[in-house]
Order: C-alpha cells, then sequence, then structure tokens
C-alpha cells in the first residue's frame, strides 16, 4: 500500500503503535562514520558485550537491563563505547516502556556527541512514549538532518508523534515517506491502512446517521 489519497477526520488512536528503534548496536562518530562495538572492542568489558548483545537479540528483561547498567557503573569504556552502551541501555529502557530512563540515556549520549543522529531518534521515541509529541517531532526532525542509518523509522515515529498533535495530514504523509524509503514495511503498511480503515468506517457512520435522518 502506498501513496493513498490523505483521509479525512480520523479518530486519533488512543494507544500508539510500537515505536521504531534506530542505532542501537553501533556507535557512530559525530562525523557520522559508524565504528564497530563487537567483541574486538569489549575485550575487558564483557557486561557491555552482554548488553550489546541482548539488545541484538531483542532481549530486554532484567538480567539484560543489569548488564548494561554493570557495563556503565563498573567496566572502564573508551568514550565510543560508552556512547553505544548508553544507546543500548536506552533502547533496553524505550522497549520496557520506561520512557523517563530511556530519555536520561540517549540525552547523557547528546551531551557526549551532540551530532550523533541514532540518539536523536531514540530521544525522539522516548518523547513520543513520555506523550510529548511537539519536543519529539523536534528530535526527529534534528535527527533526520544527521543521515540516520534508517530514515524510515525516523519518519514513522515523527508521524506517531504528529498524530498526537493532531496534525493528521503530516502523519500520513510522513508514514507514507517511511513506506516510499522502505517499501513494504509492516509497520508503515500497518499505519497507512488504519488511516483508510477509520475513513472508511467514517463514512459509513455519516451515511448511517443520513439514512436514519431521511426516515
Amino acid at each position: 500500500m502506498s501513496r493513498a489519497r490523505l483521509p479525512r477526520r480520523i479518530p486519533i488512536a488512543a494507544a500508539l503503535a510500537a515505536l521504531a528503534l534506530a542505532g542501537t548496536a553501533a556507535a557512530q562518530t559525530s562525523s557520522g562514520r559508524e565504528r564497530d562495538v563487537g567483541a574486538r572492542t569489549t575485550i575487558g568489558a564483557p557486561n557491555a558485550q552482554a548488553c550489546s548483545d541482548a539488545v541484538g537479540a531483542g532481549d530486554y528483561s532484567d538480567t539484560a537491563l543489569a548488564a548494561c547498567d554493570r557495563a556503565l557503573a563498573t567496566e572502564r569504556l573508551n568514550r565510543q563505547l560508552q556512547i553505544a552502551t548508553r544507546i543500548n541501555r536506552g533502547a533496553t529502557h524505550l522497549r520496557r516502556r520506561e520512557g523517563e530512563a530511556a530519555l536520561a540515556d540517549f540525552d547523557a549520549v547528546i551531551a557526549m556527541d551532540r551530532r550523533h543522529g541514532e540518539a536523536h531518534l531514540n530521544r525522539g521515541a522516548a518523547l513520543v512514549l513520555l506523550g510529548q509529541p511537539g519536543p519529539a517531532v523536534a528530535a526527529i526532525t534534528e535527527a533526520l538532518g544527521l543521515d540516520v542509518r534508517e530514515p524510515h523509522k525516523a519518519y514513522f515515529n515523527r508521524g506517531a508523534a504528529r498524530e498526537q498533535l493532531g496534525d493528521l495530514r503530516g502523519a500520513f504523509e510522513d508514514y507514507n515517506t517511511a513506506l516510499d524509503i522502505q517499501p513494504d514495511w509492516g509497520p508503515a503498511n500497518d499505519e497507512l491502512a488504519r488511516f483508510v480503515r477509520n475513513r472508511r468506517e467514517h463514512l459509513a457512520q455519516v451515511l448511517g446517521e443520513e439514512a436514519e435522518t431521511s426516515n
């Protein structure tokens, strides 16, 4: 599904769709070049490695979070590995719907590297989760200006933030852009399908009310 016409007067969903996370497996320099944070760079930092592996496997359990905490509290991490581990811990908090804790980690990364696009992107996701759509739109827009690796996720999350704000046209356009970048991507397809479904339901309701009035 792509480039459908914008439906009007769509009820805003009470709950957001799952947010799209990005940039959880690699550190990124201010120039935008990624650096490997695998086993070669985590020698002597087994908890940082465990934290990275857990995020890569989609594990956001208490055990995974504890590994991230231990890495940051007890291991001697260089700057890039500190950034990567905070991104990974922030992503773990985000998946656990712990928005404030996630936001703190992404803010800490930005304090270390203000041009870290993935931190700005995931910071925006945390703000959406916390019900702060205005700042979320600003954070994600900034991320898009920093050449994030997965821009379709940025547009998707900004669409969710714009929908929270009641900007249905902007939300629809962002979901469409996400789908243009990543064709047949499930989350964006689902949101566009929801827009069309809600439009149809609205039209059916209007027609039903008109029929009752005419009778």
